[in-house]
C-alpha cells in the first residue's frame, strides 16, 4: 500500500464526511443518553443504579445511538460519491480498490466509535460513579460491546453502500425490523443480530445479566462479529472492484 494515495483519500474523506450537516445531527444525538444521565443523576431516583444504567444504556444506546449513528456514517462514506457520480473520479486513479475501500472503513469506523464510545463510557460513569450500589464495571463492560458492534455495523453499512444505492433505507430496515423485531421472535435469528453480539460481549465483561432478554453464548457472539465483518468487507471490495468508470460517470 503507498502511504500518501491512501492518507490523502482518508484526510479528503474526514473532511468531506465532518463537513457535512448530518456530522452536527450525530454528534446532538450521542449527547442525548449524556443528558438523560445527568438529568437522573440530578433528580435522583430511588431505584437501583445498575438497573437505570442497564435500561438506559440498553434502550437509549444500543438499540438507538449505536445502529443509527453507523449506518448514517457507514452509507455516506462512500455511499454519497457513488450516489452522485464523483466516485468517477477516483476509481479513475490508479489506486488498488480495495486501497480505496480500506481508507473509507476506517474513516466511518473511527468516526463512529470516536462519538458512540465517549457516549456509552460518560454516560454509564454518570449513573454509576460514586452512586451506593453502583457498579461502575458495567459502564467498561457496555463500552466494549459497543465498540465491537460498532465495527460490525459499519462494516455491513459500508458494503450496503457499495451493493446499492438505498442502503440508508435497508439498514434502516435491518435495525427496525429485522432487529427490533425478527430477531426477538426466532432463536436462529439472534445470530445474524449485532445487537445480540453487542450485549452478548457486554454481558460477559461485565459478569451479570444486561438485559431482559437473554443474548446469545459469547462464545457464539464473537466468532459471528469476526465473521460478519470479514465476510461484509469482502464483498464491498469485490463489489467496488467490479464498478467499471464508464458505468459511475
Amino acid at each position: 500500500m503507498t502511504g500518501r494515495p491512501f492518507g490523502a483519500i482518508v484526510g479528503v474523506t474526514f473532511r468531506s464526511l465532518l463537513s457535512r450537516r448530518r456530522s452536527l445531527l450525530v454528534l446532538l444525538f450521542v449527547l442525548i443518553p449524556i443528558a438523560l444521565a445527568v438529568f437522573v443523576r440530578a433528580v435522583g431516583v430511588d431505584e437501583d443504579p445498575n438497573t437505570i444504567a442497564t435500561v438506559a444504556l440498553d434502550t437509549f444506546v444500543v438499540h438507538v445511538v449505536l445502529p443509527l449513528v453507523a449506518l448514517l456514517f457507514g452509507t455516506a462514506t462512500l455511499g454519497s460519491e457513488i450516489d452522485d457520480g464523483t466516485i468517477v473520479y477516483l476509481l479513475a486513479k490508479p489506486i488498488p480498490r480495495w486501497e480505496i475501500l480500506a481508507a473509507k472503513l476506517l474513516v466511518a469506523e473511527a468516526a463512529t466509535l470516536a462519538l458512540v464510545v465517549p457516549s456509552t463510557l460518560i454516560t454509564g460513569l454518570i449513573l454509576l460513579a460514586g452512586v451506593p450500589g453502583g457498579d461502575v464495571n458495567l459502564a467498561w463492560a457496555y463500552t466494549v460491546g459497543v465498540a465491537v458492534g460498532a465495527i460490525v455495523y459499519v462494516a455491513i453499512f459500508v458494503a450496503m453502500s457499495v451493493v446499492t444505492s438505498r442502503a440508508l433505507v435497508l439498514g434502516l430496515g435491518y435495525i427496525l425490523i429485522w432487529e427490533g423485531f425478527l430477531a426477538g421472535l426466532f432463536a436462529g435469528t439472534k445470530n445474524l443480530s449485532v445487537r445480540e453480539y453487542t450485549l452478548s460481549i457486554a454481558q460477559a465483561v461485565a459478569g451479570r445479566d444486561v438485559s431482559d432478554a437473554a443474548p446469545i453464548a459469547v462464545a457464539v457472539a464473537v466468532p459471528l462479529s469476526i465473521v460478519v465483518t470479514v465476510v461484509a468487507v469482502v464483498i464491498a471490495i469485490r463489489r467496488l472492484g467490479s464498478f467499471e468508470v464508464k458505468d459511475t460517470a
